[in-house]
């Protein structure tokens, strides 16, 4: 009897809800320290330019800027993040 009292509790117990957002488990999130004039500017931009997140304007901004640069900067930026993505893993 108790064996059967166990299990109708253990299937009538309601799931547990989570607060916050469901972890999707395909992005790695970090955070960066910004002074709020930056993030102003950041907010702005995201606004003008019609870009759905934050992320997505800071990357929109980095790839103009690499769009930018000459061969010997670019070089050394793509040096710089094989080393930042090796020390990452």
């Amino acid at each position: 009897m108790t064996k059967q009292v166990e299990k109708d509790y253990q299937q009538e117990r309601p799931k547990k809800k989570y607060p916050g957002r469901p972890k999707s488990g395909r992005k790695s999130y970090q955070t960066v320290r910004l002074q709020k004039r930056t993030v102003m500017k950041i907010n702005a931009l995201e606004n003008a330019l019609s870009v759905a997140t934050q992320d997505a304007t800071v990357d929109q901004a980095i790839e103009r800027v690499l769009n930018s640069i000459n061969a010997d900067e670019k070089r050394a930026y793509d040096l710089w993040l094989e080393m930042f993505e090796k020390k990452e893993k």
